[in-house]
């Protein structure tokens, strides 16, 4: 069974009640973020930032780590230390871009988990990807879901990342 981060907005927030989900993701962008964060925190569940100056804004209003999109980095374990060391041991995730040989860079450079963005068009490929990556690497692997995917549990990874739309058609 996966665990689910969902993106959460302001329209969204009736979601922070459902007990299965543990864990939000907020844009550092969003006008309303700092209250969405102070919100999700209130009932004692997770949020990790994304976006624009992720790390500062999760220092800021004390959330529980970020989510750093990798995937168009040229300087991969550079950058994961970087975050690293703005957040301390606050959880740390990478999106990397969907090979293998920039996934086992980003590994080496130790964050909590490692995502990779999905879409329909290419979906046996993350597949394999995700279940290559699952068998090298102790780190945690997630997908992030870039539209409604039709196979549902078409990954064997620990986490879906994905839009509340997209969480409820699971």
């Amino acid at each position: 069974m996966h665990k689910f981060i969902v993106n959460l907005t302001n329209k969204d927030l009736a979601l922070i009640d459902d007990a299965k989900l543990e864990c939000f993701l907020v844009d550092a962008g969003a006008t309303d973020a700092a209250e969405i964060v102070k919100r999700v925190h209130a009932i004692r569940k997770l949020v990790l930032i994304s976006g624009e100056n992720a790390c500062e804004k999760c220092n800021i209003w004390q959330a529980d780590g970020v989510l750093i999109d990798l995937s168009k980095s040229e300087h991969l374990a550079k950058e994961v230390n970087f975050a690293r060391k703005q957040i301390g041991e606050k959880a740390l995730g990478i999106i990397s871009r969907n090979r293998r040989h920039e996934s086992m860079l980003i590994s080496e450079a130790e964050p909590d988990f490692v995502a990779f963005k999905a879409w329909n068009q290419g979906i046996e490929q993350v597949k394999e990807l995700v279940s290559w990556y699952n068998e090298m690497f102790l780190i945690q692997s997630a997908v992030v879901l870039q539209e409604e995917i039709s196979q549902k549990n078409a990954f064997d990874c620990d986490i879906v990342i994905c839009t509340a739309e997209n969480y409820k058609k699971f």
